[in-house]
């Protein structure tokens, strides 16, 4: 009797839990469904730094977009500076803001302690950041550039350190095609920027080289020049001692003349079998007077 009486009450109590668990399960199941979101999202929404309807969730097409424009961008900087690409999620632009960098990039290139760093974007404004050596990431600061320029999930930023603790960041949406027409437009401009410095470069070579030619041809020139007029005088020199050297001939030949015409009347005089007179010279008679000589010595031979 008394284990019958046992018996009933452990079925009874049985029954009694599975009682209360069917009505609390039924309970669980007629909660609304959107009510549950609703709960959610606004437990998620409280953290949020922005209103909820300007919070987006980039597709992977729009993230893979914007992270293949940013790498263009990264090509066209034709800088010796190093840089990286960090494409944004929700916890980088919309809640916690805490941006991890790249581990590799940091221990290469960052300090080995926790320092403040610069923030700088395209248009030369300034943001203060803390990095954190240990957890490799920026904080305290990120926040405000984040906010400051509405960075959106899917977003890529590209990081140049162009100073030990400063980062010039450009920034690539990601929205629609028309933003990224304007990214890769902006990405041509800077490589069209790029290629007139490096002509204006080469220009500036180019004629600094021809100022040195023409520095070394006026050079040249004056060293021609030079050269010619001492050419000239030379040349006005042996010009002035040839007319010098035959003026000195004429002279002489002069000066000599009666001594060669003496000469020639003596060995002339010599040839006739006549002696010239010691201390004058042989006076010719005239034609005449041998003529009439000749005729009165004929007549005495005759007689």
């Amino acid at each position: 009797m008394a284990e019958e009486i046992t018996s009933n009450s452990y079925e009874e109590a049985r029954k009694q839990q599975l009682l209360e668990n069917k009505k609390r399960f039924e309970l669980d199941i007629g909660l609304p469904s959107v009510r549950r979101r609703s709960n959610s999202n606004s437990s998620w929404a409280s953290y949020l730094a922005r209103p909820l309807e300007e919070v987006k969730t980039a597709s992977y097409e729009e993230r893979v977009q914007a992270i293949r424009s940013a790498e263009k961008v990264q090509s066209n900087l034709q800088s010796e500076y190093p840089s990286f690409v960090k494409s944004m999620v929700r916890s980088h632009v919309y809640s916690c803001f805490w941006l991890g960098l790249p581990t590799s990039f940091c221990k290469k290139h960052l300090p080995k302690s926790t320092v403040s760093m610069v923030l700088e974007n395209e248009d030369g404004n300034e943001y203060d950041a803390v990095f954190i050596s240990e957890r490799t990431g920026l904080s305290g600061g990120w926040r405000a550039f984040a906010l400051e320029h509405k960075l959106d999930d899917g977003d890529a930023l590209v990081f140049e350190l162009v100073e030990p603790t400063r980062f010039k960041i450009y920034i690539v949406k990601a929205a629609s095609d028309d933003n990224m027409s304007n990214v890769e437009k902006e990405a041509a401009e800077t490589k069209e920027t790029s290629s007139a410095s490096k002509k204006r470069k080469k220009t500036l070579d180019s004629s600094a080289e021809n100022g040195k030619k023409l520095k070394d041809v006026e050079e040249e020139a004056a060293e021609t020049k030079e050269t010619s007029t001492a050419s000239k005088k030379r040349k006005k020199t042996l010009d002035s001692s040839a007319e010098n050297g035959k003026e000195a001939a004429e002279t002489k030949e002069i000066s000599t003349a009666p001594k060669r015409r003496k000469a020639t009347l003596e060995s002339s005089t010599e040839k006739k079998g006549e002696k010239p007179k010691a201390g004058s010279h042989q006076t010719k008679k005239p034609k005449e007077n041998v003529t009439a000589t000749r005729r009165s010595t004929r007549k005495r031979n005759g007689q």
